[in-house]
């Protein structure tokens, strides 16, 4: 029957899919089909669902996912403009998600979901609301100076009824949704047993599931963090394995785009050099993970790499570690970390 403006949004669809069963060559091929076939039908109606099935798919993976902001912005203002609620609310979620991901100001961030929360809600867009809420969990936690520092343990009721609605519903996708922010929150706290705890339930939860949520390398990174950290911590090697394939996805996800994962995989490897013993390779890499995380502007993991290059030279008796916690600091309170900020100098006298 030819094609119609609708097309697009078929296409885009097929992209999505695609890119979430990993054949990302080929959905960034349909998505940006999908994008030139909108723009040549000047259907503007369809934006929406094109915007958040290409961007969020495939696009937030090939180039450095900060890019994507303004286009889930247009997309949540045009659905809005048009009367298409659902494909506003989900523009509005992804461009929460990729705002936190890519390490813009937790002080803007926390303002904007309180902002978007409220529509979520007031229209009754119950699954972009909850995923919206976990994150605001995690965000006003790092963003401010809490003792409960979990998403996993909060003492609001109201998160504790969110996660007990999943296991009760038996939303295995939600389960993992708030394990992985979980986990992103207990390590950057330094709650490591607790991390790797969530991050084993998640991955347990993943096998019911017909795919993993990679979270543009995310998910991978942290979990990596995690296991490398208690083998730093409590000297357990049982979590080799997991290591070995966490950096492996991301020496895929590296070829894949550079812009999100170099900095990420620089910083596994320096962790697993230095667990290891090979101080040389291990402060090199460090430097280059710090470096590279600079370069691509994300600001809180130039900060853990700092951190991170803290606690390696503190271990071996390198007064060089005051510099690299003070430049984490710094960048934490750039970053609009100030729990996490208050949380380092807590415990590490720099």
């Amino acid at each position: 029957h030819g094609t119609c403006k609708g097309s697009c949004v078929a296409m885009a669809s097929l992209s999505f899919l695609l890119c979430e069963y990993e054949e990302f060559k080929a959905s960034d091929h349909i998505g940006r089909k999908a994008v030139l076939l909108l723009k040549k039908l000047k259907a503007e109606e369809y934006h929406p669902p094109v915007c958040v099935l290409y961007f969020s798919g495939v696009r937030c993976w090939v180039t450095n996912m900060a890019l994507s902001l303004d286009d889930f912005s247009h997309g949540y203002k045009m659905g809005m403009r048009i009367g298409d609620i659902e494909s506003a609310m989900f523009n509005a979620n992804s461009y929460l998600l990729t705002s936190f991901l890519s390490g813009r100001s937790l002080v803007e961030l926390n303002k904007e979901h309180d902002f978007f929360e409220k529509q979520m809600f007031e229209c009754k867009q119950m699954v972009p609301g909850n995923l919206s809420l976990i994150m605001h969990q995690v965000v006003s936690n790092i963003a401010n100076s809490k003792d409960s520092l979990s998403l996993m343990v909060s003492q609001n009721m109201e998160h504790e009824g969110i996660l007990a609605q999943a296991i009760k519903g038996n939303s295995d996708s939600f389960i993992c949704h708030i394990c992985i922010f979980g986990n992103i929150e207990a390590y950057i706290f330094g709650k490591y047993e607790l991390a790797a705890e969530i991050a084993l339930k998640r991955q347990e939860t993943e096998k019911k599931l017909s795919r993993r949520y990679f979270f543009f390398g995310v998910t991978d990174f942290y979990d990596g963090l995690t296991f490398l950290a208690m083998g730093h911590e409590k000297k357990d090697f049982k979590y080799g394995f997991l290591v070995n394939k966490a950096l492996e996805n991301l020496k895929r996800f590296v070829q894949l785009g550079a812009a999100n994962c170099e900095h990420k995989l620089l910083l596994l490897q320096a962790e697993a050099k230095s667990l290891l013993g090979n101080t040389k390779d291990a402060s090199r890499d460090y430097d280059l993970a710090i470096a590279a995380a600079e370069k691509h502007g994300f600001i809180h993991e130039h900060a853990i790499a700092n951190e991170r290059a803290g606690d390696f030279f503190l271990r071996n008796g390198d007064p060089r570690a005051s510099q690299y916690y003070g430049k984490a600091h710094a960048l934490y309170l750039q970053w609009g970390a100030q729990g996490k900020a208050d949380n380092l100098s807590k415990n590490i006298p720099f």
